[in-house]
């Protein structure tokens, strides 16, 4: 018995042993790639295909020139399926976003949309009335709160398992509620939604999703055919600037280790300019943009706030007059 305790003991600390170890190489292993990684996202962006058209590994056919799937972002995103509700986990940063998001897009909901068409009259059921297709839903970091605030909301997104996780945290955390309040997920290429929903959301939201696309002008096209007249559509990004690079990526994947490596590329950053130029010939007008930064950038889960400051991340918010 006394032996067993003691051999127990022996693997539980050489297992903690062999975590450290791993760790403190990741650590080191981060901190030296540094300068290579800034090197070759500084390369691909001076050399980087027009942002009209990408090419390559992030079209997989070749004659499918309207196609938004990017096959590596298809790769990564699968690997890191099973860690999307992990409180620990691998999205940490990303839950960390819905401290701003939610109440945001309900100020949105109430600021622009005609009165007609919104009930504000229940305060428990804030967004009641709103319908609203999240794109890039990933496993329903932002679609489960806004079901949970009175939302109607289809959830799409192009990696199955992420699908078939944020259906089972769902069913899970809301004991298998069905019906009116439980979110639809689709796992459907936007450019399909988009020829039977053309025109039927309230609010389109794309959230963290524009620098994973693999066509970005269509991607940004399809999103916006979602949105009715009278309604709006809200991005959020990260703008392609020297700050968001030291900081999203070098910082985010390397130095402080909270984002999975090889998750941003500087060359698919979006400056708002440039989306506000896309989302302008598709019938959206930009009524404002403003940035978002963390209070505690050294936190797992840090506390995220609005600021005027676009330069690392921002939010634009567009309506369809």
């Amino acid at each position: 018995m006394v032996f067993s305790l003691v051999s127990s003991a022996e693997e539980h600390q050489g297992r903690r042993s062999m975590a450290m170890k791993g760790s403190l190489l990741d650590f080191l292993q981060g901190w030296m790639l540094i300068p290579w990684r800034i090197f070759i996202e500084v390369y691909t962006n001076l050399y980087r295909p027009s942002i009209s058209k990408d090419e390559g590994e992030h079209v997989p056919d070749m004659d499918a020139s309207d196609t938004t799937v990017d096959e590596r972002e298809m790769r990564h995103w699968t690997k890191l399926a099973e860690t999307w509700w992990d409180p620990e986990g691998e999205f940490a940063l990303l839950r960390g976003f819905n401290t701003t998001r939610i109440p945001f897009i309900i100020k949105t909901y109430q600021r622009l949309l005609p009165k007609q068409s919104a009930d504000f009259s229940d305060f428990d059921y804030p967004l009641k009335g709103l319908k609203v297709i999240d794109v890039g839903c990933g496993a329903g970091l932002v679609s489960e709160p806004l079901v949970e605030l009175g939302a109607d909301v289809t959830a799409v997104d192009m990696v199955p398992e992420i699908i078939q996780i944020a259906k089972t945290h769902w069913t899970q955390t809301h004991k298998g509620a069905r019906g009116p309040e439980y979110p639809e997920y689709l796992c459907e290429p936007v450019e399909e939604l988009a020829k039977s929903r053309e025109g039927y959301y309230d609010m389109a939201l794309c959230l963290e999703v524009l620098d994973h696309v693999g066509n970005l002008p269509p991607f940004v096209e399809h999103c916006c055919k979602f949105v009715r007249k009278g309604g709006c559509a809200i991005f959020s990004t990260f703008n392609r600037t020297t700050a968001a690079l030291l900081l999203g990526i070098i910082g985010a994947e390397h130095l402080l280790r909270i984002v999975p490596m090889d998750t941003h590329h500087f060359h698919k950053f979006v400056k708002p300019s440039e989306l506000t130029e896309m989302i302008s010939s598709h019938g959206l007008r930009t009524v404002s943009v403003h940035g978002s930064f963390p209070l505690n950038p050294f936190a797992r889960r840090p506390k995220w706030v609005d600021i005027g400051y676009t330069g690392v991340t921002y939010v634009l918010v567009a309506t369809r007059d």
